[in-house]
């Protein structure tokens, strides 16, 4: 579905976000966060939550349009637990309450949103200093990079050796949701001209791509784990640097969240011009009556995105009537 009338053949690229556009990490990613999470409340402060809906906050949180990074996702809901169950004694109902109370403050100023709102509450100073994040050696970081690359990527990536995980790394749990034939179509329309901005790194992004990979231009892919953090979404750093290294003039960009959707904006205002449409892809939530991808399409209808997909498959359908 499109929101305005749009005319693709005026667009010279597209770039792809990769995580929930290109790939499905519900299975990698998401539970990265859970088992960090779990791990850090139990080993370290010996303290456990029990039906405690994560995956719920997990998208509620990315939704605010903060949270690209998703080791700050599990710092945050860390951060939030031990305030409410290990100094405060709170139950999981009231915890999860104080979630909620939460979540409706936030804007895309991701983790230090959520100190800023939980200092309201109360002092949070004795847990953020337990848990020195983010710093060069912090568990959450650590942990959650552990158990996502898994022991043989993790030392090619961070060229140590692993301290708590040695288990099945979780990337090899990501899906591939972009078929060759998709991407193969979209290549000769565009004239290769087809890029990638992920929170990823470079190792986890060519890992999960593997032959998609050599479709996109090398000279137009950003991994923004491998950048300052800075500059992750929505900062517009990313976008400026495609445009910059393929003299674009307008493009398509392709993602799945408030996150993308506001770099997309960003640009924008510092560009002055409308030189770049948002396509947004709402996703096949397996969760109950699919609330979770019903959430987000009409979080995105809302925020006025070009364009409402719900695979990233679906886009040629778009493009055939509009770009020759």
């Amino acid at each position: 579905m499109t929101n305005k009338k749009i005319n693709f053949s005026d667009c010279e690229a597209i770039i792809f976000d990769i995580d929930g556009v290109l790939v499905d990490v519900k299975k990698s990613y998401d539970q990265a966060i859970i088992k960090t999470v779990q791990f850090i409340l139990i080993k370290s402060f010996n303290t456990n939550v029990d039906n405690f809906p994560f995956q719920d906050i997990i998208s509620k949180l990315r939704n605010t349009g903060g949270f690209n990074n998703d080791i700050d996702t599990a710092y945050s809901i860390v951060l939030i637990i031990l305030y409410c169950i290990f100094i405060n004694k709170m139950n999981t109902d009231k915890t999860i309450q104080v979630f909620h109370n939460i979540l409706e403050k936030l804007d895309d100023k991701g983790k230090d949103s959520v100190e800023k709102e939980l200092g309201k509450i109360g002092n949070i100073t004795s847990i953020t200093k337990e848990l020195r994040y983010p710093s060069d050696d912090d568990t959450i970081s650590t942990l959650f990079n552990e158990i996502f690359y898994g022991p043989i990527l993790y030392k090619e990536r961070f060229n140590k050796e692993p301290i708590y995980y040695f288990d099945e790394p979780l990337i090899s749990k990501d899906i591939l949701i972009i078929k060759e034939s998709t991407i193969r179509l979209l290549s000769e329309k565009f004239k290769g001209n087809l890029g990638l901005i992920s929170g990823r790194s470079k190792i986890a992004s060519y890992f999960t791509l593997n032959s998609i990979i050599n479709y996109f231009n090398e000279n137009a892919c950003v991994f923004l784990e491998d950048e300052n953090r800075e500059f992750s979404k929505p900062n517009a750093f990313s976008l400026r640097k495609v445009f910059d290294k393929l003299k674009l003039t307008s493009a398509l960009y392709v993602g799945d969240s408030i996150a993308d959707l506001l770099m997309v904006e960003n640009f924008r205002k510092q560009t002055g011009e409308d030189r770049i449409f948002f396509c947004g892809v709402y996703g096949d939530d397996d969760g109950e009556n699919n609330k979770g991808s019903n959430d987000k399409k009409r979080l995105l209808k809302s925020n006025n995105a070009d364009v409402i997909i719900k695979n990233v498959n679906d886009l040629p359908n778009i493009l055939n009537n509009t770009k020759n």
